[in-house]
């Protein structure tokens, strides 16, 4: 289920990827319009990056097997790092090209071509086309914890901000300002290479087992105390599995219990933090705890 839902929207982001090539490459040639032609380009990869996604979400709905015990989700933390390389890589060259089209901007300002008015209709289809993909990407990367979709809704963010400066340097230039086009987009790549940045390291705490927040940890010490016949927790390990986690944990109970008895209260702890987490497999471990008495003479 889980798996057919995100599979639909990814081809839904492809076919909208398909739309918005032509939109922007036909009308940014046909209207003389270098940034919506440029912004034609950068959705012409994203019809790749759908294909990959297709390809990765087949890969981890496969089930655990001998190589790969534990699941195959994290090849899409290894997508998410490709797409925060990707992005970096495309806020690189957008910022290199703005450069480059400031500097020719302000020694040939005479060659600069206006564009036509429909540059402005096509980007107008262009960003509601855009923000739509983006709210279908988000909304179900969340309630299905999909890593891949979010970090593709983060590319679909980064769309929006690049059409809305073409959409802007456009009317801008209809009216003689042709030098915002340009410092805009310089603006816009050195914030896309920061998101990028700062998706990488997201990325690698996926890939890593780094654990979660202290918040996540301490409320999970908490369930664990409540559940009866635990006397204390002696050692707990939270580590991240991609959007889950797993848990090994070291509980102490009565010494006086049987081995029937201890073994019940892990089995509870077990279940209780599998319900009530978004855990994969929590592995208890017992340890008696001998209970001292004071004795008055």
């Amino acid at each position: 289920m889980r798996i057919n839902i995100l599979r639909r929207v990814v081809l839904i982001s492809l076919v909208g990827n398909i739309v918005l090539t032509l939109i922007k490459l036909i009308f940014g040639y046909l209207g003389s319009s270098e940034s919506l032609f440029s912004d034609g380009v950068n959705s012409f990869v994203d019809i790749f990056i759908s294909l990959m996604l297709l390809v990765v979400i087949r890969v981890t709905a496969k089930e655990p097997d001998e190589n790969h015990p534990y699941g195959h989700e994290k090849f899409e933390g290894i997508l998410y790092l490709f797409l925060s390389l990707f992005i970096m890589a495309l806020a690189s060259i957008l910022g290199y090209s703005s450069i480059r089209s400031l500097i020719t901007t302000i020694n040939n300002p005479t060659l600069i071509a206006q564009p036509e008015f429909i540059t402005v209709i096509a980007s107008m289809i262009s960003l509601v086309i855009k923000i739509g993909l983006f709210i279908l990407n988000y909304k179900t990367a969340k309630k299905y914890q999909s890593v891949v979709l979010y970090g593709d809704s983060k590319n679909h963010m980064f769309d929006i901000f690049s059409t809305t400066i073409s959409l802007i340097s456009i009317t801008f230039a209809l009216v003689g300002f042709i030098y915002f086009e340009p410092v805009a987009s310089i603006l816009i790549s050195i914030f896309i290479f920061y998101s990028g940045f700062k998706m990488i390291l997201e990325a690698i705490s996926f890939l890593v087992d780094e654990a979660p927040d202290h918040d996540t940890i301490k409320s999970i010490k908490k369930s664990i105390l409540v559940c009866q016949g635990v006397l204390r927790v002696d050692d707990l390990k939270v580590r991240k599995h991609m959007s889950q986690f797993y848990v090994d944990v070291e509980i102490s109970v009565d010494n006086k219990l049987s081995l029937e008895a201890a073994h019940k209260i892990a089995e509870d702890v077990h279940h209780y933090i599998e319900a009530n987490y978004d855990v994969i497999h929590c592995m208890v471990h017992v340890n008696p705890l001998v209970k001292h008495i004071k004795t008055t003479s």
